[in-house]
């Protein structure tokens, strides 16, 4: 043989050598990428039977390697497995070729293992005979979803709860416009959330003449700080609301102002009730002082009656003899005010009998500088003589009303007390039922319903607005109730109040009395 055809044998048989080699090496190469690749592959017939699977998919499912062999995918599904099977993943595969990640649960055992597998075709000669499959363990993916779930329920409810808060709670941007505007804003500036939204915040809750404060508060927000103010805030409709705001930065590193919240609730009855407080504590300061001046003034009172009288009965003319009544009249009248004054101030915390004729006139005398001055004349009728009350609170509970009278009558005009035995048919008990009217200018529908709600007034910064809500609860404390109706009629303008509380009472024939 020809040393040229040795040599051409030679190279051709290092030729097969090294691509059989190259083949083995190829082959190593992909069945260890497919056995050690990071997730489950399998091989199936059209059927669903196993043909192959790798390491990982055995690990994932706990078999052993050769176990797999022969077994059907579809038994690893749940109970309608095959149904599952041939409509949502055969059938599919079937007209397109490849089904991508679907989410599954893998029923082993006792055990559930959530995946998510991708389906693709194997074709030969242009006909399906193989199904390819990658499985991911979806555990850890399914746990986030669950928490994702969760906080997103929880944003949710957080949510509600910010939207039907009964505070105005509010997001702005950086440049102060309005991001979100719950209820409890639109509430309480009347301005519904598409109008508030897009516009700055200190625009729709602060008066013009305050409107620096924003430089104030940005500057606090920006450094990282909160910022809270309380003041006067205003309504849609120009009206003034007492509010406390507090504004929270939302801080990005390394610490950028990005937005910020602000709380803000109404305390107007909160800053209504400290003045209301604060004023009843001046009252009540007053009230002691005036006992105290009434008590110290009566201690002279003896002395100026004991001398007026030795003056008397020196008294040699006529003309000096009515000097001296007239000085003790009108001293009389003194001691008779102190006199009253010391028995509002004096409270008993047991029911006594309380001459009701007598209560009338210490109220009238009390107030009598201010009916001389308005001119307004009174009429007292006392048909009944005495109830068994308590007495401090039936005195400051009349003396409640006929302020309000008097006040309703600063042009003039004509104050009645009475009172009687009565029965009431709505308690069906006997007792005394006191009428109190007046002919003042009256009180409308609006105003009236709202007399007995603490804080409101018609008297602007004169008036606590807690006169008639203290005297309704008086009232009812001691067993009665009250009933008012007032007109604004130009015939018949005026207030008329009455009042029923059951107990013994005593009349005035009964008691021996002729008013």
């Amino acid at each position: 043989m020809p040393t040229s055809e040795l040599a051409g044998s030679g190279d051709g048989r290092d030729s097969s050598i090294h691509l059989d080699q190259e083949a083995t090496s190829a082959l190593e190469y992909f069945r260890d990428l497919y056995e050690n690749a990071p997730s489950g592959y399998l091989v199936l017939n059209l059927d669903g039977c196993i043909l192959s699977a790798n390491s990982p998919f055995l690990s994932l499912t706990g078999l052993s390697k050769g176990q797999e062999t022969g077994l059907n995918f579809r038994t690893f599904l749940t109970s309608a497995g095959a149904i599952f099977y041939d409509s949502q993943i055969l059938q599919p595969l079937l007209l397109s070729g490849k089904r991508d990640e679907i989410a599954l649960d893998l029923k082993i055992g006792n055990r559930r293992i959530p995946i998510l597998a991708n389906f693709s075709l194997v074709y030969e000669s242009t006909e399906p005979t193989q199904i390819r499959v990658i499985v991911f363990n979806a555990s850890d993916r399914r746990l986030f979803e669950k928490e994702l779930l969760r906080s997103r329920k929880e944003a949710e409810q957080l949510s509600e709860v910010i939207l039907h808060s009964s505070d105005a709670i509010v997001t702005a941007k950086l440049d102060g416009s309005v991001r979100t505007w719950n209820m409890g804003a639109a509430n309480l500036f009347g301005y519904a959330g598409p109008e508030a939204v897009g516009v700055p915040l200190w625009r729709l809750i602060l008066p013009e003449e305050k409107l620096e404060l924003s430089h104030t508060a940005m500057k606090s927000l920006k450094s990282g700080l909160e910022f809270s103010w309380e003041g006067a805030s205003r309504h849609k409709n120009g009206s003034e609301i007492e509010v406390s705001i507090k504004l929270t930065p939302h801080m990005e590193a390394p610490g950028t102002l990005v937005a910020f919240s602000a709380m803000i609730r109404d305390v107007s009855k909160q800053k209504s009730a400290e003045r209301a407080l604060l004023q009843s504590e001046k009252l009540a300061s007053v009230g002691r002082l005036a006992s105290s001046i009434a008590h110290e003034i009566n201690n002279p009172l003896a002395a100026v009656t004991n001398l007026l009288y030795l003056i008397d009965q020196q008294a040699n003319t006529p003309a000096l003899k009515q000097l001296t009544e007239t000085a003790q009249e009108e001293l009389a009248r003194v001691s008779q005010i102190t006199s009253h004054t010391l028995r509002f101030h004096r409270q008993s915390s047991n029911p006594t009998d309380l001459n009701l004729k007598n209560l009338f006139e210490s109220v009238v005398a009390l107030y009598r500088a201010r009916l001389r001055n308005s001119s307004i004349s009174t009429e007292i009728r006392a048909h009944a003589a005495q109830l068994h009350c308590h007495e401090g609170e039936l005195r400051q509970i009349v003396l409640n009303i006929v302020g309000n009278a008097i006040d309703a009558m600063k042009l003039g005009g004509k104050l009645y007390l009475r009172c009687r035995q009565a029965r009431s048919a709505k308690m069906d008990v006997d007792g005394v039922r006191l009428v109190i009217a007046d002919n003042g200018t009256g009180m409308d529908q609006a105003t009236m319903a709202k007399i007995f709600e603490p804080f409101f007034t018609t008297k602007g910064i004169g008036g606590t607005g807690l006169g008639l809500w203290i005297t309704d609860d008086l009232v009812q404390r001691n067993g009665g109730f009250i009933k008012i109706r007032s007109s604004v009629s130009s015939t018949t303008h005026g207030t008329i109040v009455t009042l029923f509380f059951p107990g013994k009472t005593v009349s005035e024939k009964d008691h021996g009395l002729s008013y």
